[in-house]
């Protein structure tokens, strides 16, 4: 009697494998780009709450905190205007902070971690140039996002 061997042929476990690698070649690009997007969202949420954490320190002072460094900030609001306050955005570089007596921005310099232009030669909520732009400032002033890329 003849004993027939069952299982997988080579060909077979081959066009297996090459189908697998297709599929991760396709959602490869879509999974990274999600993954930026994430971070720029929670980046965003951590500037929105240290900006109402400025906010709040300025109905109670009538000014906005003095200080350029994001870690002596920090000191002026945490605990008792917020109790989370994240000094570095998703990308783990430092925020940076500038204001006046009555008005302030928050930036973050984007993936890059390069320095925001706070200056007011920016355009309002600029688009970015392509999908997967996360390069670009970020900056909330004064209760809302003034630049920052638009989220797809």
């Amino acid at each position: 009697m003849l004993k027939r061997n069952k299982g997988f042929s080579l060909i077979e476990l081959m066009i297996v494998v090459a189908i697998i690698a297709i599929l991760a070649m396709i959602m490869t690009p879509n999974l990274l780009t999600a993954i930026q997007k994430a971070k720029l969202k929670s980046t965003m949420e951590d500037m929105r709450n240290i900006g109402m954490s400025v906010d709040n320190y300025m109905t109670d002072w009538g000014m906005a905190v003095s200080t350029t460094s994001i870690a002596t900030l920090r000191n002026y609001l945490q605990p008792f205007y917020t109790k989370k306050f994240a000094q570095q955005d998703q990308w783990n570089n430092d925020f940076q902070y500038q204001h006046s007596l009555d008005d302030y921005s928050v930036g973050s310099g984007g993936k890059d971690g390069s320095t925001v232009n706070f200056g007011t030669t920016a355009e309002l909520y600029d688009p970015p140039t392509s999908k997967g732009d996360f390069n670009r400032d970020i900056i909330y002033s004064s209760g809302s996002f003034t630049y920052a890329p638009r989220q797809h």
